[in-house]
């Protein structure tokens, strides 16, 4: 009888997956994919379909720069309004 207590009171402990997490999750892997963005921009097919790297479209560190503050502003707008809305609806 012991086991079947400590099964029950352990499969409780499951963790509710809220829109607010999915939101947050998503938002997440959208900043890591625009950032990762910036390196594969160059990565390019040619055509017997093979991959080969192009140094012209490549960014200049102006633009990469530029690109950046742009992602982290919109990231941190993106989160504080998610996170603001679900506590107001609590």
């Amino acid at each position: 009888m012991e086991i079947n207590q400590q099964m029950s009171e352990n499969a409780e402990i499951v963790r509710e997956i809220t829109i607010r997490t999915v939101l947050n999750q998503y938002g997440g892997f959208a900043v890591l994919g625009l950032i990762l963005s910036i390196f594969t921009t160059p990565i390019s097919l040619n055509e017997n379909m093979r991959l080969f790297y192009n140094e012209d479209l490549m960014m200049e560190a102006k633009k990469i720069k530029e690109f950046l503050f742009f992602i982290f502003g919109s990231a941190l707008i993106y989160f504080f309004l998610v996170n603001l809305y679900y506590k107001k609806m609590k």
